[in-house]
């Protein structure tokens, strides 16, 4: 099973997941983004023929949690729930294309992830701005319905 994009031993800033309980959410993003950069490039450094499954794992990870950091500030004018669907879609989608693909190479995985997460954020932001709309819109009806009750 692949660790968790949102979870395990890193965190998103202003997210709450379940891990937090145990892991000191870091208070400033560059600082944690640098530490998956750090995992990314460490496991970049070894000879491709002997990765395991464990280091795709732990690459894919990394660089899912690296996006959603690098995606921040945008994301930030969303509630934190966008946040956390894209990451537990992340997680399943990594988690189908490792099983798929036991051997594949960082390469393939960055332009799996990079692809698929492009759709994941696409999709979140189009839904969470449906459900803005749909609420707008039962605000107006409520007020009309408020004004036709106050003639």
């Amino acid at each position: 099973m692949v660790a968790p994009v949102n979870g395990g031993s890193r965190s998103i800033p202003s997210q709450k997941t379940a891990s937090e309980s145990t892991t000191q959410t870091p208070s400033d993003p560059a600082a944690e983004r640098a530490r998956q950069q750090s995992t990314m490039d460490g496991i970049r450094k070894k000879d491709p023929t002997k990765l395991t499954g464990g280091d795709r794992e732990n690459y894919a990870s990394a660089l899912g949690t690296d996006k959603l950091l690098e995606n921040k500030p945008f994301l930030g004018f969303f509630p934190d729930s966008v946040s956390e669907t894209i990451a537990k879609k992340m997680d399943e989608d990594v988690a189908s294309f490792l099983k798929q693909n036991p051997t594949a190479s960082l390469k393939e995985i960055d332009d799996h992830m990079g692809e698929r997460f492009k759709t994941h954020m696409f999709s979140a932001v189009v839904a969470q701005k449906g459900v803005d709309m749909a609420i707008a819109n039962l605000k107006k009806q409520l007020q009309k319905t408020r004004d036709g009750f106050d003639d």
